[in-house]
């Protein structure tokens, strides 16, 4: 009886111990051994199966061949290697940012892009260098440069107008330091009536928004480009910002720079003003700086003179100028025009006043009118016909009283006639008929014979 006792405790004992080892884990919520979720099924499925399917996984290392399929949310398949190509890296072909030649390795990448798609340029401090290659600067595509700084032989002379690669071709000059896009929009067939734009931008028709929070009020710009010129200019330090820089090389055809067109559709019902051309500015009260709103200049390459063949054209238009001063006491000039010398030709100041070399108008203590030519007719005055009837001038007092005029058959008639320049003339000497002169003995009247009659002024009572 003994024995069974300690035999019957030994197994009491024990038996927790065995339990623990062989418990199963509680899954929440259950899960089957059988069926297509069940236990079995899991375990059954490996990663490197034919087909099968990864969900959400922590991949690290590896390596992927690029022949993967891509799905894209469209639907559209293609390889790995085909989608991560859109986008042409030059690292991926053996660029190395610094001063190894990677020349190579971007003439490979071009080669690639031929395409068009965009040739990527990872950002390093130091830059790339092109010791090997060449470039035209016409290569059609996108360079996206961000901000890294070219070296090499490869990209031309920007410094003395001869770069290549990273420089505009109709501006070798220049460098683009983020992007710089070719395009070739002549290369694609075009219908008889059709014009192709290389880049186009458009904004729909602007229109009242009910979600504004001025209803009645809608301002939209398509395209805004600014810059600050920042501070530090000081005398002999030479800080020049352009916003835009619109280049036209003209070589055996015709063209325009820019073409700004505002076509009328339909009444304007708004009662606002529509402008072709806006330009305007802003800044702090007080702040007067040497600046020009609109300048047109040109000259030869090599600085000498160059002449527009026509500066400033208006057309169709019922004003074609209008200027206004801001207030009374504004001064200056609404027109200024200087010879080669830096003479005023003609102006036109701010009170209304006009002066020209010939042409005098001006405040009091100057000639109403005052023309001086050199070895030319001051002025001329030419009626059309014998019958042209009128004035050529005509001069009247404040009360509309004639004081002097010249008709167009020559008659003239003067308020005060005074002659003076001539004295002392004899009956012999010649004249043009119609003269008239007096001195202090005698006056002296022009006849058909050419020859003056004299009369005594003692005669006349």
């Amino acid at each position: 009886m003994m024995t069974r006792y300690i035999l019957a405790l030994a197994i009491f004992v024990g038996a927790p111990g065995l339990a623990s080892a062989q418990s199963v884990p509680t899954l929440s919520p259950p899960v089957t051994l059988s069926g297509p979720t069940g236990m079995k099924s899991a375990l059954a499925t490996k990663a490197d199966v034919s087909n099968g399917t990864l969900k959400s996984p922590t991949i690290t290392g590896g390596t992927l061949d690029g022949a993967q399929s891509i799905t894209t949310t469209s639907g559209i398949t293609q390889s790995l290697a085909s989608l991560l190509g859109q986008q042409i890296n030059v690292v991926n072909y053996g660029a190395v940012a610094g001063g190894t030649d990677s020349g190579t390795a971007v003439q490979n990448a071009l080669s690639t892009a031929a395409n068009r798609f965009p040739v990527y340029f990872p950002y390093s401090a130091y830059g790339y260098t092109l010791n090997s290659g060449t470039y035209t600067g016409k290569e059609i595509g996108t360079w996206l440069l961000n901000g890294n700084t070219i070296r090499g032989n490869a990209i031309g002379t920007p410094n003395s107008g001869g770069g290549t690669l990273v420089s505009p071709y109709t501006n070798p000059w220049l460098i683009a330091t983020d992007q710089k896009s070719v395009y070739d929009p002549a290369a694609v067939p075009q219908g008889s009536k059709e014009t192709m734009a290389a880049v186009s931008q458009e904004c729909l028709p602007n229109r009242v928004n009910g979600q504004n929070a001025n209803t009645s009020r809608n301002w939209i710009t398509c395209l805004y480009a600014g810059a600050d010129t920042g501070s530090g200019g000081t005398s002999g330090v030479d800080i020049s910002t352009e916003v835009a820089n619109w280049v036209l090389n003209i070589s055996g055809n015709h063209g325009v720079t820019a073409e700004l067109d505002t076509n009328f559709n339909a009444a304007v019902t708004d009662g606002q003003w529509t402008t072709g051309f806006f330009l305007t500015g802003g800044g702090a009260p007080g702040t007067n700086v040497n600046s020009v709103a609109l300048s047109i200049m040109h000259a030869a390459y090599d600085g000498s003179w160059l002449p527009w063949t026509t500066g400033l054209s208006i057309r169709e238009a019922t004003n074609q100028i209008q200027q206004y001063k801001a207030s009374a006491g504004e001064t200056g000039f609404f027109q200024q025009a200087f010879d080669q010398s830096g003479n005023t030709l003609w102006q036109v100041d701010k009170n209304g006043y006009a002066k020209a070399v010939g042409f005098v108008s001006m405040a009091t203590g100057n000639p109403a009118f005052s023309a001086r030519a050199a070895n030319a007719d001051d002025f001329v005055a030419t009626r059309a016909s014998a019958t042209d009837t009128g004035f050529f001038f005509r001069g009247y007092d404040e009360s509309g009283n004639t004081l002097a005029s010249l008709d167009k058959r020559g008659s003239a008639t003067v308020a005060g006639l005074i002659n003076t320049n001539h004295t002392g003339e004899s009956a012999s000497s010649t004249c043009t008929v119609g003269e008239m002169h007096a001195d202090d003995l005698n006056i002296y009247v022009c006849t058909s014979a050419g020859t003056y009659k004299v009369a005594a002024l003692t005669a006349i009572k």
